[in-house]
């Protein structure tokens, strides 16, 4: 069947997180992506399990671009291409000799993405940066930790902005890919790791100058209310409630033996269960705490009452090997070359007629140098040459047959 992207080619120059995975999840819609790495390998491979985690189903030449015959065949590479990608800080690009005036030279329709940190224009722009410091900055370490509650800011997690900057990426590329089949002109399109920040702050709004009501995490981090939130249960395991209308409410109370709390007035509607709140969570946390977990999730289900227990991934064996998400295609299962059998989330998004695919393991450093070269008209003697003067690397017979294996 014919894939999502099919015929798209996509030139990946980035490194790290954010600018690799917005071109792999393109990979995942049928592109075909080449990652073009330094001879000493991506900065992020030392860090194996963030780089294994945006760099499936690429291949993968290792050039030297600082050199003037590794900048050539990087250029040849952009002819070739319909996006060219990264996440290079303000004037290395451009450095390099790979900035946009550079690649539209070679290729007049190039569609070409910079995930940025703080964006291609103002005062910021010529800053890099990493992840934490876009969650800090777009008010997630304060929200997060309930700041307002008297509580620390808190460090959310690894990565996320890097990932929600990454895919928006996704999205401007295919905007973009979509501007030129109407008119036959690329451009250049940036996303930036704060703009990611900001899809995470979303629900924070001014009217007339003045914040909108928003719901906020209370002093334990619990929830944003009495019927949604976490609660303790008799094995000391957790159950998340998500009841917002009162009919949920209702049923909640009902399952919990409190069914008279439905007609009190402190909790007959949702304005009077939020001005009550803290006496509504005393009365669920002791009801809470009789049974266990399992017994709670699969009455609130019999219920209708939306729930669930909170996972412990266990380091993502236990999702990656949970057989309902093996059936949703939720697991992709594929053999790398180094280190046997690996297990990675599956295909994002599904679609009728034109399916993804997850076309295979992260890449070895330079493991296709020699293919890519090949498609690009460079014959055996010239690339040895280009390898032994450090122009351009692949991995050694070794790994090339166990890969081959």
């Amino acid at each position: 069947m014919t894939l999502a992207l099919q015929g798209v080619r996509l030139i990946d120059f980035g490194q790290y997180l954010a600018g690799p995975f917005g071109p792999m999840i393109l990979g995942d819609l049928g592109a075909e992506i080449i990652k073009v790495e330094p001879v000493t390998g991506d900065g992020m491979r030392l860090a194996t399990k963030p780089f294994f985690g945006c760099q499936r189903g690429k291949r993968d030449i290792a050039l030297n671009v600082k050199d003037p015959r590794g900048l050539a065949i990087a250029l040849e590479l952009v002819r070739t291409a319909d996006v060219v990608h990264h996440n290079m800080t303000a004037g290395v690009a451009t450095k390099l000799g790979i900035d946009y005036q550079a690649c539209k030279q070679v290729k007049p329709d190039i569609v070409y993405c910079n995930t940025w940190a703080y964006g291609l224009e103002g005062p910021l722009a010529r800053f890099g940066g990493l992840d934490p410091l876009y969650q800090a900055s777009s008010g997630l370490e304060h929200e997060s930790a309930a700041v307002h509650e008297g509580n620390v800011p808190l460090y959310y997690r690894f990565g996320m902005c890097d990932a929600s900057n990454a895919m928006l990426s996704v999205v401007a590329v295919l905007g973009a890919l979509y501007h030129r089949k109407r008119t036959g002109e690329g451009q250049e399109v940036w996303t930036s790791l704060f703009d990611g920040g900001a899809i995470f702050t979303s629900d924070a709004h001014l009217v007339g100058g003045v914040p909108a009501p928003r719901p906020h995490l209370d002093k334990e981090l619990m929830g944003v209310s009495a019927t949604y939130r976490l609660y303790r249960t008799q094995d000391d395991d957790w159950i998340c409630i998500a009841a917002i209308t009162d009919d949920e409410f209702r049923r909640l109370c009902t399952v919990l033996g409190v069914d008279e709390l439905v007609d009190e007035p402190r909790f007959a509607t949702g304005a009077s269960r939020s001005e009550h709140r803290r006496q509504l969570e005393t009365i669920f946390e002791a009801r809470f705490r009789t049974k266990t977990a399992r017994f709670w999730t699969r009455t609130l289900d019999d219920a209708g009452v939306p729930n669930e227990v909170p996972v412990d991934t266990q380091g993502g064996e236990a999702p990656l090997f949970d057989s309902d998400n093996v059936e949703l295609g939720l697991v992709a299962r594929y053999a790398h070359p180094l280190l046997g059998e690996m297990r990675q989330f599956g295909e994002l998004i599904d679609f009728s007629e034109t399916p993804g695919r997850v076309a295979g393991p992260p890449p070895l450093v330079g493991q296709n140098t020699r293919a890519v070269l090949h498609e690009l008209g460079h014959r055996d003697p010239e690339i040895d040459a280009l390898i032994a003067d450090g122009v351009c690397y692949e991995p050694d017979d070794h790994y090339a047959e166990r890969f081959a294996n």
